[in-house]
């Protein structure tokens, strides 16, 4: 049975992302995989900038470093577990994310608590963008509340139509379907839509 071609969207927290795939048309999507990919499940797990606060310098970035790609690896895990029984051709992907932050040097973040966090978001926020380009998309960065206009023009929809395609899509996959399932529906919905313009332009 030939796959079916479909469009990933992520919303990322830390430790996890909610993740949807999306087919049918830019007009008319429909949700095929509605899942959570969860790479970390302790805070002392996900938190690595605040442990690495605990360490000297070099051991810190020793230490990063390695959860950095032991992290990568569940993500590519977890996309692979969820994404291939479904038997799907991923054509394109978007998270729902601001643009990439850049961010001051180790040293300088792990005296800032509020870099702390910054660099952790990025940290999810990059691993699961690389997860996706391993299955073959990868993906752009969306800020959520740009997601639905987007696809309003991408799609040559009205923001009403948008709004109700999405609850219809919400009704039709079931709970949960809280604003990270809506927001990683909409990025998925925006990656569909933009591959098949993409397509008919080509």
């Amino acid at each position: 049975m030939a796959a079916t071609k479909a469009a990933l969207g992520l919303m990322v927290r830390t430790g996890k992302a909610t993740v949807i795939a999306v087919g049918g048309t830019a007009v008319e999507p429909v949700i095929l995989v509605k899942a959570l990919a969860q790479v970390a499940f302790t805070f002392e797990e996900g938190a690595i900038f605040h442990t690495a606060q605990e360490k000297p310098l070099e051991a810190a970035r020793t230490f990063l470093r390695g959860q950095e790609r032991a992290l990568l690896a569940r993500a590519r895990e977890e996309l692979t577990r969820i994404i291939g029984p479904a038997n799907v051709a991923i054509v394109g992907a978007m998270l729902a994310a601001p643009a990439v932050k850049t961010l001051p040097p180790i040293e300088s973040i792990l005296k800032s608590h509020p870099l702390v966090h910054a660099a952790e978001g990025e940290l999810y926020r990059r691993i699961f963008a690389e997860a996706c380009t391993a299955l073959g998309a990868k993906p752009e960065r969306v800020p959520a509340d740009a997601l639905a206009g987007r696809i309003g023009k991408a799609a040559g929809l009205s923001a009403t139509k948008v709004a109700t395609q999405l609850a219809a899509m919400g009704k039709a996959s079931g709970r949960p379907w809280a604003a990270e399932q809506k927001e990683a529906a909409l990025a998925a919905w925006l990656a569909l839509a933009t591959a098949q313009r993409q397509s008919a332009i080509r």
